[in-house]
């Protein structure tokens, strides 16, 4: 049970963060960092927080429940509306890696075509999950959690192969067993 309040916690926490990661990318939107080659460094608006922090903060708390949703098979409007927030979050997440962050290889990262690459592709994948979860499918939801793992395993072993999340949070990234009854 003590594991369970944790997450919560953690959600809470990453629910703020996403809070003010949502400001940071209608700022990067209104500056247009989309497909366009990447600013100067010095002049580029950053996010307040690093990609690793981006990824285990949001990307993971979001695309984690989704993985698990299939077999979960969710059951009320609640359950899926939680799933489509947290698509939107997904979204979200992939607009902001486009953006250098504080982290050690954030300018790298964010100048690199396919980084920006695997960013658009979350971002699509977590377009995809929203239909999916408007959809109230759950065949649907579960191929948006194979894009989503496919996008983020394709990222991990190209740019992070040794450290999936640098140790942050410890084990308070849920797993399947955090969603089971």
């Amino acid at each position: 049970m003590q594991d369970r309040r944790t997450v919560t916690r953690v959600i809470r926490r990453c629910s703020r963060l996403a809070t003010s990661l949502i400001a940071a990318v209608s700022v990067a939107l209104l500056v247009g960092c989309g497909e366009q080659a990447p600013p100067d460094p010095q002049s580029v608006t950053r996010l307040p927080v690093s990609h690793n922090e981006v990824m285990v903060a949001l990307v993971n708390q979001s695309a984690d429940p989704i993985w698990v949703a299939a077999w979960r098979n969710p059951q009320t409007e609640d359950d899926w509306r939680t799933l489509e927030r947290l698509a939107y979050q997904l979204q979200i997440a992939g607009a902001l890696l486009v953006m250098p962050g504080t982290g050690p290889n954030d300018d790298a990262w964010a100048a690199d075509p396919n980084w920006r690459d695997f960013a658009n592709q979350l971002m699509n994948a977590g377009a995809g999950a929203v239909v999916a979860a408007n959809s109230r499918d759950v065949d649907a939801i579960s191929a948006a959690g194979d894009q989503i793992v496919e996008v983020c395993e394709g990222c991990h072993f190209a740019f992070k192969p040794d450290v999936p999340s640098g140790g942050m949070y410890g084990t308070s990234s849920p797993t399947a067993a955090d969603f089971e009854d």
